[in-house]
């Protein structure tokens, strides 16, 4: 069989073949008509030699010629072989595959690309050797519609058929898929394939998928981007796998619940949390993208109670309609309760859950404790998470912050500080960056510029006894505005 390659940026050629029986009628010809191709085999009569028999599917009939004998006729491949009819020569042996390519149904396969870097610009040290993959391939008319995916990740694209009997499909532009695996890339697009269906046990279906092409892929660092050309070889088998989900560990209560699936899975699946505890709701997790043909992600928004723990409940599956296998998983648990905060500036030893480098300092440099004789000290890459109790009446969160730079003249982003009500969905933050003058040296090294002090108000629209701050200054590798910390004082719900 031959293999057709259609090449250009941006353009895929997938090459499935796809044959019909046919009948061809020697008549007086001595040497008999051609049976049929793929699927129900032709017959050939007449002639003094036996017809060829047909190609894969019913093998075609030789219809002998005189009786002193024609000669054999050719069996069919992969069925039966050619018949003796009329006196004629024997029929000769059924035949065998001959490698050619079967269609592509609707199916799901385990995918693996192994990859060679054949170029990269600004960066010589990529590695990707490899990624692996669940694809997807759904016929629609003559085109072919693909959604490919792994670890909460689903991404879409479409080849274009030309319609033939032996039909060929392009792409463009180009097709992602998903660098996961050994491969330091962050994205991945396939821009040029050949791609062949195989049919080893002769059942008329695919039973592995295999190709090569070109693909380009990008790396982030910072805020630059690389990319990286690459030549693959591909290979796939059905996809037998059952899909999970992933569970997160010590979950705050202000992050959203995510779960990722291990592969697309079906847009009717469903996944539930049961409380293992006291807590009695039993949130519905929405499914995410909701325009791609499949759930790669779940998500709740409801913020969790301190300490709480839940169990995973999921049904549906996946694309090739194999149910979750979540038996074992794990429970979420939620970040354990550091107690209520007494409200009172710092001073007594506080109930709170420092990460990083937060703490509770009396001075930064030559500045002093916004109030009193203590503040709460939060560098970028750490956090301090509080719960506070709060009156039916109380309806904000109050503190007093400070803005310290690590550069004179720095600024930062509003997103230092989020709270909500447990048992809620909505998250407030500040609506303003601290301002950053008039400054004032502090004669720190780390950070030698403070800010004036600010008085902040997060409005809470949510009723609940109990509500969460956490304070976590943004952070930021490789190429960075200067950097802010903060300095947090006089927290109270009122």
């Amino acid at each position: 069989m031959n293999l057709r390659v259609k090449n250009g940026l941006g353009v895929l050629g997938l090459f499935v073949v796809v044959a019909c029986g046919r009948t061809e009628d020697g008549g007086n010809d001595p040497r008999g008509g051609s049976g049929g191709q793929p699927h129900v085999g032709g017959q050939g009569s007449g002639g003094a030699n036996g017809g060829v028999g047909g190609k894969a599917g019913a093998g075609g009939s030789g219809t002998g010629g005189s009786t002193t004998g024609g000669h054999a006729g050719k069996g069919g491949a992969p069925n039966t072989g050619g018949i003796v009819d009329d006196a004629g020569g024997e029929g000769g042996a059924g035949g065998g595959t001959e490698g050619d390519s079967v269609p592509l149904g609707e199916s799901s396969w385990n995918t693996t690309l192994a990859l060679t870097i054949t170029k990269s610009v600004g960066i010589t040290t990529i590695t990707c050797n490899s990624s692996n993959f669940t694809l997807h391939v759904s016929p629609s008319g003559n085109d072919l519609k693909v959604i490919s995916g792994a670890d909460g990740a689903v991404l879409v694209g479409e080849f274009a058929g030309d319609g033939k009997s032996n039909p060929s499909y392009f792409a463009s532009p180009a097709v992602p898929v998903p660098a996961h695996g050994d491969c330091q890339l962050q994205s991945m697009t396939i821009s040029q394939l050949a791609l062949h269906a195989s049919d080893a046990d002769g059942d008329g279906t695919a039973d592995g998928i295999d190709g090569t092409g070109k693909a380009s892929g990008t790396m982030i660092v910072g805020d630059v981007g690389y990319t990286a050309e690459l030549d693959f070889t591909l290979k796939g088998v059905p996809d037998t796998t059952k899909p999970s989900l992933s569970v997160p560990s010590n979950q705050h209560p202000l992050d959203n619940v995510a779960l990722l699936a291990t592969e697309p899975v079906a847009v009717n699946s469903s996944v539930t949390l049961m409380s293992t505890g006291a807590a009695s709701a039993t949130p519905l997790l929405s499914g995410y993208p909701t325009s791609s043909g499949a759930f790669g992600r779940f998500y709740s928004s409801l913020i969790l109670p301190f300490g709480s723990s839940w169990k995973v409940n999921a049904t549906g599956g996946d694309l090739a309609n194999l149910p979750f296998d979540i038996a074992a998983l794990p429970p979420i648990a939620v970040l354990a309760d550091p107690g209520l905060f007494a409200q009172d500036g710092f001073e007594s030893t506080p109930a709170l859950t420092l990460t990083g480098a937060a703490k509770i300092v009396t001075s930064v440099g030559t500045i002093p404790a916004i109030a009193g004789s203590k503040s709460l000290f939060v560098p970028p890459n750490s956090s301090a998470t509080l719960h506070l109790s709060r009156a039916s009446a109380a309806s904000s969160v109050r503190f007093t912050a400070q803005g310290l730079m690590s550069t004179s003249g720095g600024t930062a982003p509003s997103s230092y500080a989020m709270a909500g009500v447990i048992g809620g969905l909505e998250r407030v933050g500040p609506t303003q960056s601290l301002a950053n003058t008039p400054s004032t040296n502090t004669s720190d090294s780390a950070w030698p510029s403070a800010g004036p002090k600010q008085e902040v108000t997060l409005l809470l629209t949510e009723s609940g006894p109990d509500v969460v701050i956490r304070f976590a200054p943004m952070a930021c590798q490789g190429f960075c505005p200067p950097q802010q910390a903060l300095l947090i004082d006089d927290l109270r719900v009122e």
